[in-house]
């Protein structure tokens, strides 16, 4: 490069690139930068930015700190002073000697009338539009409470919590009873009630034992839909369809196309989770008591004798607790299907659990029924973790306790024997074929011993039998 080249000028001016205020200049001249557009636009860009920045901080705040509006204020009307004009009738007799003329009374007149009323003070809130204000209709109801119910202590759980939802002051009679009852009501004394539906959430049906549900057939007298339904003090009876009578039960919601299980008829079938029917007598039908995919059911003192298939039917209960219900006289005789005939059993049970887990079975008490609690564990439809505590079965012609293929079932302090009415024997004291199940203290006194017991369930089945007694 040559550092002493002489300065002129060329007729292809080129830039001087190492000099910055030069840029686009000709070589060698010095002149200041003039207008670049590209700054100005750069410039004008920015500013344009902030601009929005600054509209969008505006709106971000007006949109999550709005304006609260002013209060109305309701001014009162002020009031025109309104001139009332009095006629005074004065005679030379009643008239004063000192009245004043009538050029200083209506001085004096004025003066009253032109002074400023005195200032009201505006109400601080606008008064609400003008709407009829209707009285509220207090409902007629006790408060809720809640019961507390006693377990064994052996189940170490201390007291099961019912919750009861307010109980009507008045009953509704039969004559103007709904078919869906979605709050909760309470029967009158001494009447006949139709089948009904109870579907909803914390719904009480109050009954009242001189008063009855009827139901008929593969019809229910209650079905309860929803959850936390609770239901006490009703008296049902059922009846059992003329083609139901004397056939082998179904004990699955399908039996080779066939519906069975629930669908047989009965007292009340619970469809409705952390549903409570306690004290309650239900006789007739196929099944008392009927629950099918719930959890949290509680029966509770009630008397469910005498049906003809099962005194309480539940497939796939959960966490439920069965406690102090009668479940006697649930037996049949029937027909096969391939023509033979049983006269006691037919899959008929007073407790019949399949596919169930984790319930607490006690101090029921079961006499002259097909087998008294029975769970059937065949077609992989196991009930595991249930705890038979203190329970009682008499004269079962069948199995007093039966558990098959499955595990974690425990039976603490229930007995077994014979009717002590009638002196009729039970047959098995237990069948826990293909089960591992835990005993403890149990008190069992049948036709057939407990050695023998365990060796015929054990040879029933490949299946490994395993009786752990503590």
């Amino acid at each position: 490069m040559k550092f002493l080249r002489p300065r002129n000028s060329y007729a292809r001016r080129a830039p001087n690139i190492y000099m910055r205020d030069t840029w686009g200049q000709p070589y060698g001249l010095a002149h200041t930068r003039r207008f670049d557009r590209r700054q100005f636009f750069i410039w004008a860009m920015a500013l344009f930015g902030a601009l929005d920045l600054v509209l969008a901080l505006v709106l971000a705040w007006a949109y999550f700190f709005p304006a609260r509006p002013a209060p109305l204020v309701a001014k009162r009307p002020t009031r025109a002073p309104t001139l009332v004009a009095v006629r005074h009738t004065a005679t030379a007799e009643t008239a004063p000697t000192n009245a004043p003329t009538d050029a200083s009374a209506a001085t004096r007149v004025r003066r009253t009338r032109t002074s400023a009323p005195e200032p009201t003070r505006a109400p601080t809130q606008a008064p609400e539009p003008t709407q009829p204000v209707m009285p509220v209709a207090e409902k007629n109801v006790s408060p809720a409470r809640t019961l507390a119910y006693e377990l064994p202590p052996t189940l170490q759980l201390g007291r099961v919590q019912i919750k009861v939802p307010p109980e009507p002051m008045n009953c509704t009679p039969a004559n103007q009873f709904p078919d869906v009852v979605t709050e909760s009501v309470k029967l009158c004394a001494g009447q006949e009630y139709r089948a009904f539906t109870v579907r909803g959430e914390d719904i009480g049906i109050f009954g009242d034992p001189s008063s009855v549900i009827r139901a008929q057939g593969r019809g229910y007298a209650i079905v309860a839909e929803g959850a936390r339904i609770f239901i006490r003090d009703v008296l049902i009876r059922a009846t059992t369809d003329a083609d139901d009578a004397a056939i082998l039960l179904c004990l699955y919601p399908d039996c080779k196309g066939k519906p069975g299980g629930v669908a047989y008829g009965g007292g009340i079938l619970v469809r409705a989770s952390d549903t409570t029917i306690m004290d309650s007598d239900i006789a007739g039908g196929v099944s008392g008591i009927a629950a099918e995919r719930v959890r949290g059911l509680k029966l509770l003192n009630n008397r469910l004798d005498n049906a003809t298939g099962w005194g309480s039917y539940n497939f796939a209960v959960e966490s439920a607790v069965f406690a102090g219900n009668s479940l006697s006289h649930a037996n049949r005789s029937c027909t096969t299907p391939d023509g033979g005939y049983l006269p006691t059993g037919c899959e008929s049970a007073g407790w019949l659990c399949i596919a169930c887990q984790d319930n607490i079975i006690a101090r029921n008490t079961c006499a002259s029924s097909g087998d008294c609690y029975y769970m059937n564990g065949e077609g992989n439809l196991t009930s595991n973790n249930n705890r038979f505590h203190q329970n009682d079965c008499r004269a079962a012609p069948h199995n007093c306790y039966e558990v098959t293929f499955a595990h974690g079932n425990e039976f603490v302090e229930n007995s077994a024997g014979a009717d002590p009415n009638t002196g009729a024997a039970c047959k098995y004291p237990f069948w826990v074929g293909g089960s591992r199940v835990i005993f403890s203290r149990n008190t069992w006194s049948c036709e057939i011993g407990v050695d023998q017991a365990i060796a015929d369930a054990t040879a029933s089945t490949h299946v490994p039998t395993q009786i752990e007694n503590r």
